[in-house]
């Protein structure tokens, strides 16, 4: 009764929180996207009664199937490892009726339909009759990636239980390490490479108990009521490459948080680990050496031309120099055009008169339109800030909230929105959500489930102790009963007990006598009367109080043994274990996870289309703005042009007297020939110059970046060719051909 009743409780609190899940897999996108936990939702109650086909019974034809794999690892807040559940999605490609494969697992569950397999020598094998297989089972084998958390407050180690509650400066830090090797030879020693997988963790804190969060390795979101925290590492790599400790290259292995903490708690922490990364990038560099030292030839060739493109300078200042002499030439010419120009400034200034009327109406004009453009521009504004509220009680309506659109800002934020509505992170925040929700809500209950469990056990050993207790009653009530008819079989005889024993003893009674006697007792004890006698017996002696008293106490000696405890301790967690599981498959939770998901769906199309019509508008707005200052620009412009034609007409006048400066000058500047020769002469000295500093600038510099490159890089691509070899010679966890990724999730560190 207990169980249904939690059951229907448990579905409502969930549904109560499905909408807020939306939320908070569009703020935590940037985890990325992370593999669902396939569950059956019709789940066969009996497979464990259907018998599997052997193998002689299945078709002869096999295939080895690629195999999808998500490892979840459940750990404490520490890191360590509880439990690890392993999803498979066995892709049968050819359609065929047998799939072989290696693995690992225990406890295998077919989650998504009722095939079959048999197991022999850790092979498994699967009568899937055409179908893709998806199962899940458990393993206690070593991760390829070990996590080990450690938390320091204002500066000491605590550990995760004492720091619950407390305030101060909080230091979380996350350190990987990298279980999967192989040895590989790089110019020509053996040296241990790792699989390079990229672990990213994400964490979420509660603005009201942390602030000032820095931290190493990662990338944080603040949205007002909650920081969102991204760290990255790769544990292994830097080592895989020699990077440890060069100081060029530095790869991260580890994650740290710091904030100042009030009262602090911790919610759980998801880490995605895989080397898919690593896959999809072609690390093996194949011609990229060669075309960097093609590079770094072309680099030096630059240089060498650079080198002679100064010494052709040189040459060509020296030329120069030798035909200065023709300038004197060219300033007598000079001077004659000197006279030809102030011949040409009576014209030009009743030009400049007539420009400066006609500036001054163009000034007036523009005037009036920029007058204009103050009130076009916040009218568009205002429309533009109209559609923005409209926009955010949108999705605000949503459930979208923690974002103000702007003018500034409504691009950026619509296009993280949108990116966050991924379907599969609104389904797996969904799924993750549900089952952490599930999984708290029965183990709140699991004193009471204990209970029933413990009642029904109780009965079953009180009913064993009963039945050993009667055996060991009857066996003396058997005897009692005995002794009676053998004492009536002897006084029959004319005999006491006492005397039959004293006659044997003197060799009276023989032993066809004695046998005489025990089968007349025996007989005596096979009769009704008999019988009636000795169950009446028995059944008094299990009503005395006595008896009631040792079956009692050996009920609750049996009841305080190491093996009924470990009974009732793995019943108790089956138990929970089986009420999770129906809860999280019901067709009410499934649905609404289907539900956010299309819901997500829907609205990230509406958000595209929102966006669209933003775009479209600002268009306008962007446009209109840039017509009114191009207005305003034009207004300041025609004041300045008539001011300055003013000053030009002006200006005319003092043209013709400057003509007869400037013909004073060229007359100088012919005196001044000679010493322009000198400045020559001095350019011709310094390109020389030029020209040994760039020989200078190649041997200290380019050369030496060609031994550098030269030296370094061929061992740099043979390390990165061994780490790309390593990551694609690691597939699964289990074993067998395909893909795999890890999802650790840390418990959360509550108050007691």
């Amino acid at each position: 009764m207990y169980i249904a009743e939690r059951k229907i409780t448990m579905k409502q609190s969930l549904i109560k929180k499905i909408s807020y899940i939306a939320c908070c897999t569009m703020l935590a996108g940037a985890v990325g996207a992370t593999a669902a936990y396939a569950v059956n939702e019709s789940a066969n109650e009996n497979s464990e009664e259907a018998q599997p086909e052997t193998a002689a019974e299945a078709p002869a034809e096999e295939n080895e199937p690629q195999k999808d794999e998500t490892v979840y690892v459940l750990a404490d807040a520490n890191g360590s490892t509880n439990r690890i559940i392993v999803s498979d999605h066995l892709t049968n490609a050819d359609h065929s009726a047998v799939m072989s494969e290696e693995s690992i697992l225990r406890d295998i569950e077919n989650v998504k339909g009722d095939e079959t397999f048999t197991e022999n020598g850790g092979v498994r094998t699967w009568n899937a009759g055409g179908n893709d297989i998806y199962y899940r089972g458990t393993s206690d084998e070593e991760l390829p990636i070990g996590i080990k958390v450690s938390y320091r407050l204002d500066g000491n180690e605590i550990s995760a239980d004492e720091l619950a509650g407390k305030s101060g400066k909080v230091t979380i830090r996350f350190d990987y390490t990298n279980n999967k090797s192989e040895e590989k030879i790089i110019n020509g020693e053996r040296t241990e490479i790792y699989v390079p997988f990229a672990a990213v963790t994400g964490m979420m804190l509660d603005n009201d108990k942390f602030r000032n969060v820095e931290v190493t390795n990662g990338r944080i979101v603040n949205d007002g009521d909650r920081t969102f925290i991204i760290g990255t590492a790769f544990p292994g790599l830097a080592e895989s490459l020699g990077a440890e400790d060069n100081g060029k290259i530095s790869i991260p292995g580890y994650f740290e948080v710091t904030a100042e903490a009030t009262d602090f708690e911790l919610m759980n922490t998801v880490t995605i680990a895989t080397n898919e990364l690593f896959n999809d990038i072609d690390l093996d560099l194949g011609d990229s050496e060669a075309t960097l030292t093609e590079d770094i030839d072309k680099l030096s060739d630059a240089m060498n031309s650079l080198i002679d493109g100064s010494d052709k300078l040189h040459a060509g200042l020296s030329e120069l120099l030798e035909k200065s002499s023709a300038l004197t030439d060219g300033t007598g010419a000079l001077y004659e055009g000197a006279g030809r120009l102030n011949s040409g400034l009576a014209d030009a200034k009743n030009g400049a008169a007539q420009l400066y009327v006609g500036s001054g109406k163009l000034s007036e004009g523009l005037d009036t339109l920029s007058s204009n453009s103050a009130a076009l521009t916040a009218g568009s504004e205002q429309v533009f800030g109209s559609l923005l509220d409209i926009a955010n009680t949108q999705l605000e309506a949503a459930g979208i909230t923690g974002h103000k659109l702007t003018i500034d800002n409504y691009a950026e934020t619509l296009d993280k929105i949108i990116a966050a509505l991924d379907e599969d992170n609104v389904i797996k925040t969904a799924q993750d959500t549900a089952m952490q929700q599930i999984t708290e809500a029965v183990e709140e209950k699991r004193s009471v489930i204990e209970a029933e469990v413990t009642k029904a056990v109780k009965e079953q050993v009180s009913e064993k102790v009963n039945e050993s207790v009667r055996a060991a009653v009857a066996e003396k009530v058997n005897e009692a009963v005995r002794e009676k008819v053998f004492e009536g079989v002897l006084a029959s005889q004319g005999m006491t007990k006492v005397q039959y024993e004293q006659r044997i003893e003197a060799g009276l009674i023989g032993e066809d006598v004695q046998k005489k006697i025990e089968a007349a007792v025996d007989a005596q004890m096979q009769t009704a009367e008999v019988k009636a006698q000795a169950e009446a017996a028995l059944e008094q002696q299990m009503q005395s109080a006595e008896v009631k008293a040792q079956a009692e106490a050996a009920l609750e000696q049996q009841m305080q043994s190491d093996e009924v405890k470990a009974i009732i301790a793995k019943t108790t967690d089956e138990k929970a274990a089986e009420l999770i599981e129906e809860n999280y498959a019901s067709e009410e939770v499934q649905s609404k996870i289907k539900e956010a998901a299309v819901s997500a769906k829907a609205g990230a199309s509406k958000l595209i289309e929102l966006k669209a019509q933003l775009d479209s508008y600002n268009t306008f707005y962007t446009g209109l703005a840039a017509y009114t200052d191009g207005v305003a620009q034009a207004a300041d412009g025609a004041k300045q042009i008539n001011s300055g034609l003013g000053e030009l007409s002006e200006g005319t006048v003092q043209l013709a007297d400057g003509s007869q400066q400037l013909y004073d000058g060229i007359a100088q500047l012919n005196g001044s020939v000679p010493a322009l020769i000198d400045g020559i002469t001095q350019l011709d000295d310094g390109s020389g110059q030029l020209a040994d500093g760039c020989r200078e600038f190649n041997e200290k510099g380019i050369t030496k970046l060609t031994d550098l490159v030269d030296g370094d890089l061929g061992s740099l691509v043979e390390r990165l060719r061994a780490v790309s070899g390593v990551s694609k010679n690691y597939e699964t966890y289990t074993g067998g051909t395909g893909s795999v990724k890890f999802i650790y999730r840390t418990d959360a560190i509550e108050k007691a």
